[in-house]
């Protein structure tokens, strides 16, 4: 980021953190995987104040888990809050790990990087007619950004807090270890997707997979 953002973000939080059914660096067999369904996404919740001067709470990747419920645990245990408390989520691609835990939010703001929301509208797990698409800052100091590859509309979104450049990446970087390799999984364009892990690596500080632990550069 030449241009670090400067707005009202008062903290971060990971809410759960995501894993994969198989995952090669484990030497995981992904015809006979190792873990179970839901797959579970890395889900992370930004806290500021908004334009009007008011808090928010931005949940970013709300993912699935066995009910809502296990995900309001998770949400309260960690920070506090009950699921009315949140005011948007933002889904950083289309595919259901990611996407589908908005239906555990129906009072928040639904939001999608703009060019993902075709995408993400013609799901049949959300209602379209609730995502809204937004790019740049969309929140004092949150920015949608670009990170194509592992597909070519996914939008993580950014933020500087005391004075680190972090990066909700989703699935631009799976895992550490992926990430160590400039590496991903099903990605949609593998030059796209190696070219957007250096360009975080060289701008951010803090980088929150898409399933995985923060990983600090």
């Amino acid at each position: 980021m030449k241009n670090p953002l400067k707005g009202n973000v008062q903290e971060f939080d990971i809410i759960v953190i995501g894993h994969q059914r198989a995952n090669i660096y484990f030497g995981d067999d992904p015809v006979n995987p190792p873990r179970s369904k839901p797959v579970t996404c890395t889900s992370s919740l930004i806290r500021g104040i908004d334009w009007d001067g008011k808090p928010y709470c931005l949940l970013v990747d709300p993912t699935t888990r066995d009910t809502p419920e296990a995900y309001y645990f998770d949400l309260t245990r960690r920070t506090g809050l009950k699921p009315e408390h949140i005011t948007h989520c933002f889904s950083t691609h289309e595919h259901f790990d990611h996407l589908e835990g908005l239906l555990y939010f129906p009072d928040a703001k639904w939001l999608v990087g703009k060019p993902n929301l075709p995408w993400a509208s013609s799901s049949m797990l959300v209602d379209k007619a609730k995502l809204s698409g937004v790019e740049g800052e969309f929140l004092p100091g949150v920015m949608a950004v670009p990170l194509p590859g592992h597909t070519n509309t996914l939008h993580g979104v950014a933020f500087v807090l005391d004075g680190k450049r972090v990066i909700v990446a989703g699935d631009a970087v799976v895992s550490r270890h992926h990430f160590k390799d400039n590496a991903n999984n099903f990605e949609d364009d593998a030059e796209a997707a190696m070219e957007t892990q250096l360009r975080i690596k060289r701008e951010y500080d803090i980088v929150i997979p898409g399933h995985d632990n923060l990983i600090i550069i």
